[in-house]
């Protein structure tokens, strides 16, 4: 296990411990603040449950804390470290991929309200609405009417989504099921019944994220900033975001990060979940990408590893990042006004305007930015970040400007008690708090 030593912590950055906490949780007058955190992540374990869990705590734009408990691999006890490598992130994923969009429109080579169509390379319209444009700011609202639930249903389930291996690459998907002469090309799973750029209109998520939501938006902005720059999606956001921060043990594809330090992604065997989430665990065990034979931990708790979950995929760009811990703390922080840097990925005009409330959703209580959604809280201020699930993660980003403080949370089980990841998120936003 691994955690930033109370030595190594920034010059001015304090946590003040879990004030206001309830439950076993709380800090006690015999623990420093960071003896606490890193008794909470122990704890949070068993109550959430989660094979590995990594968090990292920002105060005032620099790192106050972080650590990985649990382990990397169950079988072997590898304990999880913060360079420990998550093969997936979920959806956390688009931020990278908004980011390159609106890097892209700072240098004018994509238009907010332009048409998709005009960089494309053909026209894509929603039939029902062959009038009205797609634009790559419907795409970032996620108001495009794209549908992706039933695109990820078929042909490809959301199994497939985060574990198939596919020879297509993402110009290839694009021009085969979005393009109107595309082979694959059926506009009754490709788009939803609403007039892009229709807010008021916008088909609610059944996944219950927000109105509209889609992975088509994310797969649909990668392919526009591959036509644009004529660098791959993956080559353009190694070149123009991770290698200006500095950061490595992060990419896209899984066979290009170090195996050494791959976390395995693990579901519990009695995770809490919705009954009809089980759908989604058994098509999983089907097709083979999560395992058959439970794997014991921690006395009574039971793991399934998805051990078969190696891609190459198209789908990168909506959620398919692999990032350590560290790397992905240090893009967050470079959104944030007290952090220094020398190379900042946006002006700071263009991330203020990604964080303009643009649409809420009634139905969710979702708010959504450029991208960015907003999580207020009742305590603790208002954070802009984005949440990311897939097999074996549970991932939550958030960032709030005016403090400069932010929380990255990774957790290896998709399935768990959400009450205690509100819990567990509320007092690391606690801890965060000035003295």
């Amino acid at each position: 296990m691994n955690s930033i030593s109370r030595r190594t912590l920034l010059k001015g950055v304090g946590l003040t411990g879990l004030a206001g906490g309830t439950g076993a949780w709380l800090l006690t007058e015999q623990q420093t603040p960071e003896e606490a955190l890193d008794d909470l992540l122990e704890n949070a374990l068993t109550a959430l449950p989660a094979a590995s869990i990594s968090a990292a705590l920002i105060k005032n734009g620099e790192l106050a804390w972080g650590k990985s408990v649990g382990y990397q691999n169950l079988e072997n006890k590898k304990p999880a470290t913060l360079e420990s490598i998550w093969p997936t992130i979920g959806s956390v994923s688009k931020l990278i991929t908004w980011t390159a969009v609106m890097q892209l429109v700072e240098k004018g080579q994509i238009k907010l309200d332009g048409d998709v169509s005009d960089y494309l390379g053909f026209d894509l319209r929603n039939p029902h609405f062959p009038d009205t444009p797609i634009t790559p700011y419907q795409l970032l609202t996620h108001a495009s009417s794209l549908s992706s639930r039933r695109m990820t249903s078929a042909p490809d389930s959301m199994a497939d989504f985060f574990c198939k291996d596919y020879s297509v690459d993402l110009k290839g998907w694009i021009t085969s099921y979005l393009a109107p002469n595309g082979i694959n090309y059926n506009p009754d799973l490709a788009f939803d019944l609403y007039r892009p750029g229709d807010f008021a209109n916008v088909t609610p998520d059944p996944i219950g994220v927000i109105a509209g939501y889609s992975n088509l938006n994310a797969l649909l902005a990668a392919y526009l900033i591959e036509q644009v720059t004529n660098l791959s999606f993956e080559e353009y956001t190694h070149k123009y975001i991770f290698s200006p921060l500095g950061i490595k043990d992060i990419g896209w594809q899984k066979n290009d990060l170090d195996q050494q330090k791959i976390i395995t992604p693990y579901e519990a065997k009695n995770s809490p979940r919705a009954p009809v989430m089980a759908v989604f665990t058994q098509s999983m065990k089907e097709r083979g990408y999560l395992s058959q034979t439970a794997i014991p931990f921690d006395g009574n708790k039971t793991y399934f590893a998805f051990d078969d979950c190696s891609y190459f995929s198209p789908f990168n760009a909506a959620g398919l990042l692999g990032s350590s811990t560290t790397a992905l703390t240090t893009f967050m922080q470079s959104f944030l006004p007290q952090y220094n840097t020398e190379t900042p990925l946006l002006k700071r005009e263009t991330i203020e305007s990604m964080w303009q409330v643009q649409r809420s959703d009634p139905r969710t209580g979702s708010v959504l930015g450029l991208g960015w959604f907003q999580f207020r809280t009742t305590r603790h201020g208002t954070f802009w970040g984005h949440d990311g699930g897939g097999p074996g993660i549970l991932s939550r980003v958030m960032i709030d400007p005016e403090t400069g403080n932010g929380v990255v949370l990774l957790i290896n089980n998709f399935f768990v008690d959400f009450r205690q990841r509100a819990l567990l998120l509320d007092q690391l936003c606690a801890s965060l708090k000035t003295a």
